[in-house]
């Protein structure tokens, strides 16, 4: 949700009865009367809180900012994605709870599980798009999520960054299925030690040493044998990591990445008779790319970057891309396009006020796309491969 986390601000955001069942399932708050409070009166109930042990209170907050960033309409999306995986309908269920924050407040007292991973999902969704990079020449079999092979990445990552980067002393390795189809895998290792200033459960102040962790994610689908690999380091750290998954668990050494094998070619989108067909079941009612990055044919260091508002025509990028080639007089045979953004228009079918729910997305040659596994996201994957976005 837009609003920063605040205890006040989120006890007025969820229903009482809500609250109170929270409460009771971890024995707290019992002496509250809560049949005597109007659902606006929070501060009995926030007094009653900061009252608590500071552990428990602790324990306590670190559930309600999960429930907060689950607060929105991706996260509640996220949880019925889940909740059909173990075939479970949330959505009539969800429907009920009025409000984002009693949505993901319902679903971590009734279906703890389905709220976890979908929390994982979600933040997975949003992480920094351009940390994301795609290769197609994987070989395509079944991925090995055992518990000796997740041991086995853990510890090779781990032995990986201690020698290279003097950090990974710890890691650890979760794996989940998305969609059925999705091979999610977090790599949680140990980054270098830093240093909490705060106050003990005495009041006193003290500096604490602290060992964060860093993530290193991957995502293999063997039906179109891709791996897509989320991490902060440069094209040498990739290779050496897509190795190191490849051998842990596919086992199979992934060599040096094809250099026939990027798989986003954005050329013919420089052009404005590029045309994007669409099914009608799909319920697409516009597509249009808002923002365009060339490069110079022969000097790809010197680029032009193009953008247009979300309401401008269609039209509107090409023809200012083409006054401003002219003006330098370069022809589009001269420039690459390195980088844009398209916006595709759905049609809401998921209730609300709104008539239509909107996505964008960025896709930068050779291998970078930040689009995740929405219902939405995965119809747009579709038509990259359609549109001869995507090399199939």
């Amino acid at each position: 949700m837009a609003s920063s986390y605040a205890p006040n601000q989120f006890f007025r955001q969820a229903k009482f009865s809500l609250l109170r069942d929270y409460f009771t399932r971890r024995n707290a708050l019992a002496d509250l009367e809560w049949d005597k409070l109007k659902e606006t009166e929070t501060k009995p109930i926030y007094d009653a809180w900061q009252m608590l042990p500071d552990q428990t209170r602790e324990e306590m907050e670190f559930e309600f900012r999960q429930v907060h960033d689950m607060a929105m309409a991706n996260g509640a999306r996220a949880i019925i994605e889940e909740g059909r995986f173990h075939r479970l309908d949330l959505t009539a269920d969800l429907d009920a709870q009025d409000g984002y924050i009693n949505k993901a407040l319902w679903t971590l007292l009734e279906h703890p599980n389905v709220f976890d991973i979908a929390q994982i999902m979600n933040r997975a969704d949003h992480l920094n798009g351009r940390l994301w990079r795609k290769r197609r020449d994987v070989p395509k079999k079944a991925p090995d999520v055992s518990a000796d092979a997740l041991k086995e990445l853990a510890v090779a990552i781990s032995a990986y960054y201690r020698e290279n980067q003097g950090r990974g002393r710890h890691c650890w390795t979760e794996t989940y299925l998305r969609g059925g189809r999705y091979h999610y895998f977090f790599v949680y290792a140990q980054d270098y030690t830093d240093t909490f200033i705060e106050f003990d459960d005495d009041g006193q102040f003290q500096r604490r040493p602290h060992n964060p962790a860093f993530e290193v994610i991957y995502v293999y689908d063997p039906e179109d044998g891709t791996l897509e690999l989320y991490v902060q380091g440069d094209k040498s750290l990739r290779r050496d990591l897509q190795e190191l998954f490849g051998r842990a668990i596919l086992k199979a050494d992934l060599g040096e990445e094809k250099h026939d094998s990027a798989p986003y070619d954005l050329n013919g989108l420089k052009r404005r008779d590029f045309s994007f067909p669409t099914d009608p079941s799909d319920r697409i009612k516009g597509v249009k790319i808002t923002s365009m990055r060339l490069s110079l044919l022969g000097n790809p260091r010197k680029k032009i970057t193009f953008d247009t508002g979300p309401k401008d025509q269609k039209e509107g990028i090409y023809d200012f891309i083409e006054t401003s080639l002219h003006e330098k007089r370069l022809p589009l045979s001269m420039v690459n396009v390195s980088s844009v953004v398209i916006q595709i228009r759905f049609e809401n079918m998921n209730g609300g006020r709104r008539d239509e729910r909107t996505i964008s997305f960025r896709i930068g040659h050779p291998n970078s796309c930040n689009l995740k596994d929405s219902p939405e996201e995965l119809i747009t994957k579709k038509y990259l491969k359609e549109w001869n976005i995507e090399r199939a």
